[in-house]
């Protein structure tokens, strides 16, 4: 099942969608999300390593960003 759906069946979001990249190399962390006295836990990166692409096309993913227009740099 995929985190969309998790999010679906439990009508709760807490992060966008899009844009959507494929990365060959990343670090991963799980992080603790709690809501309803619920907890979950997701995959979020921690570190990118390889190349990453948006629309086929090679971009360099930021970890965190004030705004979603820069999480990634083309």
């Amino acid at each position: 099942m995929s985190l969309k759906v998790e999010q679906i069946l439990d009508d709760f979001f807490f992060t966008e969608n899009e844009p959507k990249i494929y990365t060959t190399g990343a670090y991963l962390v799980p992080m603790k999300i709690k809501t309803h006295e619920k907890e979950r836990f997701v995959w979020v990166a921690w570190e990118f390593d390889d190349d990453s692409y948006l629309n086929n096309k090679l971009c360099s993913p930021n970890v965190y960003s004030d705004k979603l227009e820069t999480l990634i740099t083309e």
